[in-house]
């Protein structure tokens, strides 16, 4: 891990509350354990409903174009979903130029050698192992018209960072360019609670990962046996905000652990929290208007979107707003 992601580790556990980044979960074995709770957690819908929406639209969420798209995948995972885009794209064009980006290194060279094996020579691959800031800096001097894919990561970030991230990414844009994300619609507390803190605890060992990570490779001996993990929903209708799902341990009494490879000792007392996001909740849930405002607030205008027939899942593609667009918004805001 680099100098500057140690001192945002430092920066989020001397934090009031404390917490520790979403992204700090995606290691090798955390990016494994969140595709194993897609696939093997029964009541996670999202999943389901995400791949419901690209196998009955994929044709109409890819605009009809005359000339070809190069692929951005950011936060590429797996590519489980990615596919469906390879797939149509390749219909429509004899090669495909692919960026799938990914913080974790190491689960993103095993999938670009798993995709090259199955699409050989009409996919041209350049990975990039980087954060999304980092790599959608190397991105910037790829030209042309992209098709911008990001799967669900926006809702594990605080509504600023959304904001940020969405308005970086449009930075990438022209007009020839779409952004496609999904987005979690879901307002009923039972179905987020059963599916974010099942009863196997795969989720919870998930959110989790990240003190293993960090006792694993900064030397840290934090032992989960002495907080309680603890997780709701917080619902929130406002047009300028989002619902979301909060995940934290809480000490059991007073706790002092140090940290050698951070250089630091962190104190916790009784009924103190460590969360396992950034901002007021991860997993975030939104409404349409919600979606739009957002967007809108990134510069971005949003086009056309697509749901499920639970109502679980969204997609949405976005365009980059022309300038008179974006003054508009400008004002209203």
């Amino acid at each position: 891990m680099d100098d500057t992601s140690k001192q945002l580790l430092v920066k989020a556990l001397t934090s009031f509350p404390k917490y520790l980044p979403t992204w700090y979960n995606y290691d090798e074995e955390g990016s494994e354990l969140e595709d194993k709770c897609t696939i093997d957690n029964t009541g996670y819908y999202l999943r389901r409903s995400q791949i419901s929406i690209l196998e009955s639209s994929i044709q109409k969420i890819i605009p009809t174009v005359p000339y070809d798209f190069a692929l951005v995948d950011l936060g590429s995972g797996s590519c489980s979903k990615t596919r469906y885009f390879l797939d149509e794209l390749l219909l429509r064009q004899k090669r495909l130029t692919f960026y799938p980006l990914d913080i974790s290194g190491d689960f993103l060279m095993k999938t670009v050698e798993q995709i090259s094996s199955e699409y050989e020579d009409k996919l041209s691959i350049i990975p990039v192992a980087e954060s999304y800031e980092n790599g959608i800096e190397k991105l910037r001097h790829e030209d042309g018209p992209k098709i911008i894919v990001w799967f669900g990561s926006i809702i594990n970030l605080s509504y600023d960072d959304q904001v940020d991230k969405l308005k970086l990414i449009s930075s990438l844009m022209s007009e020839s360019c779409h952004l496609v994300f999904s987005v979690d619609i879901t307002q009923d507390r039972q179905a987020v609670l059963k599916a974010y803190n099942d009863e196997a605890g795969l989720e919870r060992k998930f959110f989790q990962n990240g003190v293993a990570r960090l006792n694993k490779e900064e030397g840290s001996e934090i032992d989960l046996d002495n907080f309680h993990y603890k997780a709701d929903f917080i619902s929130d209708p406002s047009p300028d905000y989002m619902s979301y799902f909060r995940a934290y341990i809480e000490a059991k009494e007073h706790l002092k652990y140090t940290i050698p490879g951070l250089n630091m000792t962190i104190d916790f007392e009784e009924g103190e929290r460590l969360y396992f996001h950034e901002g007021a909740g991860v997993s975030c849930k939104y409404t349409e208007e919600q979606i739009r405002n957002l967007t809108a607030r990134a510069g971005l205008l949003l086009t056309d979107t697509w749901t499920d027939d639970s109502h679980h899942a969204m997609f949405c593609r976005c365009k980059v707003m022309d300038p008179e667009q974006h003054l508009q918004i400008e004002k209203l805001t």
